[in-house]
């Protein structure tokens, strides 16, 4: 019983995802919004919803993760401009959690035949990783995304990681780049030119880091994933 009633769950949250992400590309296609994804764009159209535009960002980073073809990045620097450093983080990491954790259900339940035919070849986390390892290296592509964030959750739900180690890995991995580029779309609004330098050069670091990783094979990261 308790299997099956998981099973519901799991499917009712891929129903509200696709239902979501239909109804969101329709919204924003309609809107023309696509034509200007950029921050201040992003910017411009969430600022028309007044009190209503937190919930529009968060269903919207939410539909972005699912839909890995749609750019996060843009989203979290207009967060940042439009609500501030901390709200803008805030409504980022709930955003990015309850993507995180649709992809993840999506994966578990519908398998890597799936995936293949979205992604082509998926990088896989060997059988030989225990929750603490995935635990671990979730954590880390979080943290330093040397893997896509959609990428990572939809991977993570081909295990058998218990869900509770999922959410934990990711939320405290999310925290620092959520915040990183949020106080850069701060910045940006309030014209704090030197600070925002500084903030760029941090994430060049960041982006430069996952492919040394990559490169010369630190955390053992080829022994524990592969591609499919």
């Amino acid at each position: 019983m308790r299997g099956k009633n998981r099973a519901n769950a799991r499917n009712i949250v891929i129903g509200i995802a696709i239902l979501s992400a239909s109804i969101a590309i329709y919204f924003l296609w309609k809107e023309r919004v696509f034509d200007n994804f950029t921050p201040n764009g992003i910017e411009s159209f969430l600022s028309r919803f007044g009190n209503l535009a937190p919930l529009v960002y968060i269903v919207l980073l939410a539909v972005a993760i699912v839909i890995s073809q749609i750019p996060n990045v843009p989203l979290a620097i207009a967060a940042g401009m439009l609500f501030g450093t901390f709200w803008g983080g805030l409504y980022s990491l709930v955003g990015g959690m309850l993507g995180a954790m649709a992809c993840f259900a999506i994966a578990r339940s519908l398998g890597i035949t799936f995936l293949r035919k979205i992604f082509g070849q998926v990088p896989c986390f060997s059988e030989r990783c225990k929750d603490n390892h995935l635990a671990l290296l979730i954590f880390l592509s979080r943290l330093i995304p040397f893997f896509s964030f959609d990428l990572v959750s939809y991977c993570a739900g081909l295990t058998n990681i218990k869900v509770k180690t999922f959410f934990v890995a990711t939320f405290f991995g999310l925290i620092p780049m959520t915040f990183l580029f949020t106080h850069m779309g701060r910045l940006l609004m309030v014209h704090s030119y030197v600070p925002l330098l500084l903030n760029g050069v941090i994430l060049i670091v960041f982006l430069i880091a996952p492919l040394l990783i990559r490169k010369f094979n630190l955390f053992g990261l080829n022994e524990y994933i592969t591609f499919q």
